[in-house]
């Protein structure tokens, strides 16, 4: 268990040496903000989109996606009740306008590829896989439906459309999202795809995650560390993240009837740290993407903490 434990550790370390990189890099005078923006389209427009369809192709069958379907209602309620908690966060903790969106979608939405499938593969072997994935389909959906939607309309000046309309359709349908629903359809039809475009397609995916944590080292090397403020929405965030987000798991798993190893991965996913991509997407449409890198830096030194912590608790209660 200890061993396991440290692997965990170790996932959350690497991540955050590609930051620090991204961190020092910036702080060299490597990155402009045209450089800057330049990896925000490489990663939206390209990678991004490549990494989910290869990701839900090479890891699923149709009928393994079709008899794994019934287990799909505990990532989705639970994201469901933790967007509800963290609206009430909001409201009690009086967080301010252009970090609401930021602060609710980072309650209910968590890192499950990058840092969720290693850690549980690294913890649970490769029988985790498929429930790894499991859960990164109820949560990819709604981060690139409603996860965004509430990043945008937050955003002062963002003019972002009702959410049931034609013109917010055209927003939220991004290349990433587009990416998700090509991957699932083929998924269903059987498509394979030949070994050059699967390695093209590797490779140019496996781009996504360092673009994004460089990204955010970028960022926090903008912030203005002295006259920072640890407060409110700073804190809640490590609370949603860590606390709410799991909590909404583990009282769902007995009512809805799910254990094994499907209960452990999706707790342990729901403690997963902040999606990267919240700093890349505040960035993309002019919001206030110096919170979103710090709610990202903050969670993944969380990480930490809740990883071993979790995976005790996975070991304990579900045999």
């Amino acid at each position: 268990m200890l061993e396991s434990a440290l692997q965990g550790v170790e996932a959350i370390f690497t991540i955050a040496i590609i930051v620090y990189l991204g961190f020092e890099l910036s702080r060299r005078g490597w990155f402009s903000k045209e450089s800057s923006d330049l990896i925000v389209k490489l990663v939206t427009r390209v990678s991004l989109p490549l990494f989910m369809i290869r990701g839900l192709v090479y890891n699923f069958t149709a009928e393994h996606l079709i008899a794994m379907l019934p287990d799909l209602k505990v990532p989705v309620l639970s994201i469901l009740l933790a967007m509800f908690i963290s609206w009430l966060l909001v409201k009690l903790l009086r967080i301010r306008p252009g970090r609401r969106g930021l602060f609710m979608v980072n309650c209910f939405i968590a890192n499950t590829v990058f840092i969720g499938l290693p850690v549980n593969a690294a913890l649970f072997g490769d029988i985790s896989i498929p429930s790894v994935m499991l859960y990164y389909i109820a949560n990819t959906t709604f981060f690139w439906t409603v996860g965004v939607q509430m990043i945008v309309s937050d955003i002062p000046g963002s003019d972002a459309p009702p959410f049931f309309s034609v013109s917010a359709l055209k927003k939220v349908m991004s290349p990433p999202l587009v990416g998700f629903f090509v991957g699932l359809a083929l998924v269903l039809l059987n498509v394979q795809f030949p070994p050059f475009i699967d390695r093209t397609m590797m490779y140019i995916g496996s781009m996504t995650t360092p673009l994004s944590l460089i990204f955010v080292g970028i960022e926090l090397y903008r912030v203005d560390w002295k006259h920072l403020q640890w407060g409110a929405d700073v804190f809640g965030s490590l609370v949603g993240r860590f606390i709410i987000c799991p909590l909404c798991v583990l009282v769902l798993l007995p009512i809805l009837g799910v254990g094994g190893i499907s209960a452990k991965v999706f707790l342990m996913q729901a403690a997963m740290p902040a999606m990267t991509q919240i700093a890349i997407i505040t960035r993309l449409y002019g919001g206030d993407s110096v919170f979103a890198a710090m709610i990202t830096f903050t969670t993944i030194l969380g990480g930490l903490i809740s990883i071993p912590l979790y995976m005790t608790i996975a070991n304990v209660l579900f045999q």
